[in-house]
C-alpha cells in the first residue's frame, strides 16, 4: 500500500472525535427554576431541577441539578419558554406550541386530572399559526401571526366573561381588546402587549399605576392604551413596574417602585412609592432593548454599543455589578462588553458575547452547577459550553 493513501486514515484515527461535531451555537436561553435552550438546529436541551418532568425526562427529587440533555420535540423550534409552575414550552416552525412538566390549573392545555404532571413534550390542541410565547405563573399566553392573542391556564374572570373556570381552561382562548400584536411582557393576569407599529396596552390591577394612564385604582383594569409612550420597540415588567424601550434610545417606567423598579435611585421606603404616567430615564438615550427577571425582580437593558445596565433588587448578584445588599436603585453598568444577545431568568441572567461565549451571573442554585462557585456570582463569569450544549 502506497504512503499517500495509508496517510488519511492515519490522520483519521489520531484525531479528536470533537473536530468532526462541533457544537450548535446557542440561540436563546429560557429559565426560571430550570433552564431550557434553544440550539441553532432547532433543538432543545434542558438542564437543572426536575421534581416534575420539566426538563422532557423521568421526574427527579427537588433541589437536584441534573445535567443538560436533549428535549424530544417531533419539530424545528423556533422560541421555548419556561413557566414559575415548573412547566416548559417549545413553539415549533410549524406555529404549533408544545408543553411538558407540571400540569398547574391547565397550563400544558390539555386536563391531566388525577396525573398532575407530563414528562414528554405534548401539543397544545386547537393552537397554531403562532409566533411568539410567553409563560407566566401558572398561565400561557401566545401571539398568532394575524396579531391576535390566546390564553390558556390560569386565566383570570377579566378574559372568561367574568367567571373563573375552575381549575382552568385547557382550550386557549382568545384576548379580548388586544388586536396587531407583536409581543407579550408579564402574563394574562397582569401585563403589557406591545402593537405592531410600537404602542403599549397594559391590562390588570392599577393600585400603583401599573396601566400608565397617570391614575390609581383598586379596580381590575381590561386592555388600555398607554398614553405618551409610542415608538415602543421593548417592553418588560417585574413586580409592577413596567419598562419600555423607544425606537430613539430612550428608557420610559411607570408603575410601583416597591423594589426600586422604576430605575429612579430610590423605592417605596424612601422616595416614589408608584409613578402612574410614563417618564423617561434621564441617564440612558441609547436602549435597544430590555428584560427583566421573574422572582429576580430586575431590569437588565441592552445598549447601542453591546453593554448591559441594569437595576432592581440585587439579593442574589442578579443584575452583575458586583454589588451586594437588598437593591441597586441606580441604573450601573455591567462590565461585559461585546454583547448580542442576553436572557433573564428566575434570579440569574446569561449573556451572549460576540466570540460566541456564554457568560452567567445571579443566584448559587444556578452558579454552583454551572461555574463550580460556592455562592452567588455577582459578576458575568464564562459558562464552559458543554455545561448547556449536549
Amino acid at each position: 500500500m502506497r504512503l499517500a493513501s495509508v496517510l488519511p486514515v492515519l490522520i483519521a484515527l489520531q484525531a479528536p472525535a470533537s473536530l468532526g461535531a462541533q457544537r450548535p451555537s446557542i440561540v436563546q436561553i429560557a429559565a426560571s427554576r430550570h433552564i431550557l435552550v434553544l440550539l441553532s438546529d432547532g433543538t432543545v436541551a434542558a438542564l437543572g431541577e426536575n421534581p416534575r418532568g420539566q426538563l422532557g425526562r423521568p421526574k427527579t427529587a427537588p433541589l437536584r441539578f441534573l445535567p443538560t440533555g436533549r428535549v424530544e420535540l417531533p419539530g424545528k423550534v423556533v422560541q421555548v419558554a419556561v413557566g414559575d409552575e415548573d412547566a416548559s414550552y417549545a413553539l415549533l416552525e410549524d406555529g404549533t406550541v408544545w408543553a411538558w412538566g407540571a400540569g398547574v390549573s391547565r397550563n400544558l392545555g390539555v386536563p391531566l386530572d388525577g396525573v398532575g404532571e407530563r414528562h414528554t413534550p405534548g401539543q397544545v390542541p386547537g393552537l397554531n399559526n403562532v409566533i411568539r410565547i410567553v409563560a407566566r405563573k401558572a398561565a400561557v399566553m401566545a401571539v398568532l401571526r394575524d396579531g391576535s392573542v390566546r390564553a390558556w391556564g390560569e386565566v383570570p374572570p377579566l378574559f372568561t366573561g367574568g367567571v373563573r373556570q375552575f381549575p382552568g381552561v385547557a382550550t386557549p382562548v382568545p384576548i379580548a381588546g388586544l388586536a396587531n400584536i407583536a409581543d407579550i411582557a408579564g402574563g394574562v393576569d397582569a401585563g403589557y402587549a406591545l402593537t405592531r407599529d410600537g404602542q403599549v396596552y397594559a391590562w390588570g390591577p392599577n393600585l400603583k399605576g401599573e396601566i400608565g394612564t397617570g391614575t390609581t385604582s383598586d379596580a381590575v383594569v381590561p386592555p388600555t392604551l398607554v398614553p405618551g409612550v409610542s415608538g415602543v420597540v421593548s417592553i418588560a415588567m417585574s413586580f409592577g413596574a413596567a419598562v419600555a424601550v423607544a425606537r430613539d434610545g430612550r428608557v420610559w417606567s411607570w408603575g410601583s417602585n416597591e423594589q426600586g423598579g422604576l430605575g429612579l435611585g430610590t423605592d417605596a421606603d424612601n422616595g416614589v412609592p408608584a409613578q402612574p404616567t410614563p417618564a423617561p430615564l434621564p441617564i440612558l438615550s441609547d436602549a435597544v432593548e430590555v428584560k427583566a427577571g421573574t422572582w429576580g425582580r430586575q431590569f437588565i437593558v441592552r445598549r447601542r454599543n453591546g453593554t448591559l445596565i441594569g437595576w432592581g433588587n440585587s439579593d442574589w448578584g442578579q443584575l452583575g455589578a458586583g454589588i451586594s445588599g437588598n437593591f441597586q436603585l441606580k441604573a450601573t453598568p455591567i462590565k461585559l462588553p461585546d454583547v448580542e444577545a442576553y436572557w433573564l431568568g428566575g434570579n440569574f441572567a446569561f449573556a451572549r458575547t460576540k466570540d460566541g461565549g456564554i457568560w452567567f451571573w445571579g443566584g448559587a442554585a444556578g452558579a454552583r452547577p454551572l461555574l463550580g462557585a460556592r455562592g452567588n456570582q455577582r459578576v458575568p463569569a464564562r459558562v464552559p459550553l458543554e455545561k448547556l450544549v449536549p
